[in-house]
């Protein structure tokens, strides 16, 4: 009978509200609660799996090891040190600051406050070797690209020559690429100039020696050679492994799970007493007749409305593409009201570039699930309004018994006495239930910021 009640109350809610309202049970609202965060977390993981986030080694925050001066190793006529005036500078929204992105103290510098400066007199030669690269993955499954910023400050011109080599597990087996052309082309003469160089056993232009393995890369070197002996500096700055991918729910599912599980919990609780409370409060308020468990059970079936929404929002994630996060904007991903990824607009400026473009192409990829997601939403809260105009109107149809604490004064048996309860008009109905999910939607906003 209760599962019945929950399906008619979407299709014949006057009739299925008079059933619930005459016998009100707790069971079939909790039903409702599961139902309800069960396909919300469905919706979230469905969401979660469209979703690649870029990692880099080092890790984001700790980047900048692999230019700090003591991690690097060079010939004795070159100097190694840390420039703190000119570096590589790039701050991004940091979405866990809890701060809003037009905040100054929300961005925070993934490479660093300095660079690192390498020196040679007279000298036509300048290598350096970052000795640790802790063993990194790029094999086919692994990192994909090594990104440096590189800034050739001295001489004014691009070096004849320039190699980075990547060693493998020890000195004799290693891989090298031609940096020559990257440099010229990246224009990083006296500017930082960006290079991205693919890696991995697909990646073109690279020379083997000995028996190198992609997926063991324990250590790299930079070598520059010009055509006479000369005062050189080179500044590099933001050299990170990057171009491997994973969802989320890869390597976080269980805290993933317990988060939103938590969140959309707060959700249907602060719902259905939100709005239990503020109807009850109204009727009280304009003598109208209100109990409040045949009220709070009421809204508790109402709010199969939201089951229905999260049902179809599920289906929408079918509409999402697979969608790549670059490292620099993962950080500053966010939750909407309606719970949908998005990256604020207002730290989009601070972005590398190429990630601008990316957040461009993932908001045009997201249009249809947005749209539908936003559709639901106004949908729902329209219909869950009808549902509570419906349960006013079936509470205050009711007529209650009223019973006398005097005792009988002669011993003529009497017919019980019933006084219909007070009834209000559609319109107040209807007022006193938008306004009370109007307020509704604005204490969820408020306090865990999800409608």
């Amino acid at each position: 009978m209760i599962l019945n009640d929950l399906i008619e109350v979407l299709y014949a809610p006057r009739k299925a509200f008079k059933r619930v309202i005459a016998n009100p049970k707790y069971l079939g609202a909790f039903i409702v609660l599961l139902l309800f965060l069960g396909l919300q977390v469905g919706y979230v993981f469905g969401q979660f799996s469209k979703i690649e986030l870029e990692q880099t080694q080092p890790i984001s925050g700790l980047i900048q090891t692999f230019t700090n001066a003591t991690s690097w190793t060079a010939a004795s006529n070159v100097n190694l040190t840390n420039n703190f005036n000119d570096y590589y500078n790039n701050t991004v929204f940091i979405a866990n600051l809890m701060r809003s992105p037009t905040d100054p103290l929300a961005y925070y510098p993934l490479f660093g406050n300095f660079s690192l400066q390498m020196d040679a007199i007279d000298s036509n030669t300048l290598s350096a070797t970052l000795f640790n690269t802790t063993n990194v993955d790029c094999g086919e499954n692994g990192f994909q690209n090594l990104t440096l910023n590189a800034k050739l400050v001295q001489p004014q011109s691009a070096p004849q020559n320039a190699t980075l080599t990547l060693y493998s597990l020890s000195d004799s087996n290693y891989f090298t690429y031609d940096l020559t052309s990257d440099l010229v082309d990246a224009s990083a003469i006296n500017q930082w100039g960006n290079l991205t160089i693919p890696l991995g056993p697909d990646a073109k232009d690279w020379r083997e020696t000995g028996n190198p393995q992609w997926n063991n890369i324990t250590a790299l070197s930079l070598q520059f050679d010009y055509p006479d002996s000369q005062n050189i500096t080179i500044r590099i700055g933001a050299l990170f492994f990057r171009g491997l991918y994973v969802t989320p729910l890869e390597y976080n599912s269980v805290g993933i799970f317990a988060q939103f599980l938590q969140v959309y919990t707060l959700q249907f609780l602060f719902t259905w007493l939100l709005l239990s409370g503020l109807i009850y409060l109204f009727c009280k308020a304009l003598k109208g007749a209100v109990l409040w468990k045949p009220l709070f059970i009421a809204m508790g079936f109402a709010l199969m409305v939201m089951v229905i929404r999260a049902a179809i929002n599920i289906i929408a994630t079918a509409t999402i593409p697979v969608v790549y996060y670059p490292f620099d904007v993962s950080f500053g991903t966010l939750f909407d009201p309606l719970g949908a990824l998005y990256y604020p607009a207002n730290a989009v400026p601070a972005l590398l570039q190429q990630s601008q473009a990316s957040i461009a192409a993932i908001d045009a990829s997201l249009v249809a699930f947005r749209g539908i997601i936003t559709a639901m939403f106004v949908a729902s809260y329209i219909w869950l309004v009808a549902m509570g105009t419906f349960a006013i109107k079936a509470l205050n149809s009711e007529p209650s018994p009223i019973s006398s604490t005097e005792p009988p004064t002669s011993p003529t048996v009497e017919t019980a006495v019933q006084e219909p309860k007070s009834k209000f008009s559609t319109i107040k109905c209807v007022l006193i239930s938008a306004a009370s999910v109007g307020i509704t939607l604005i204490v969820l906003w408020i306090l865990i910021g999800v409608v």
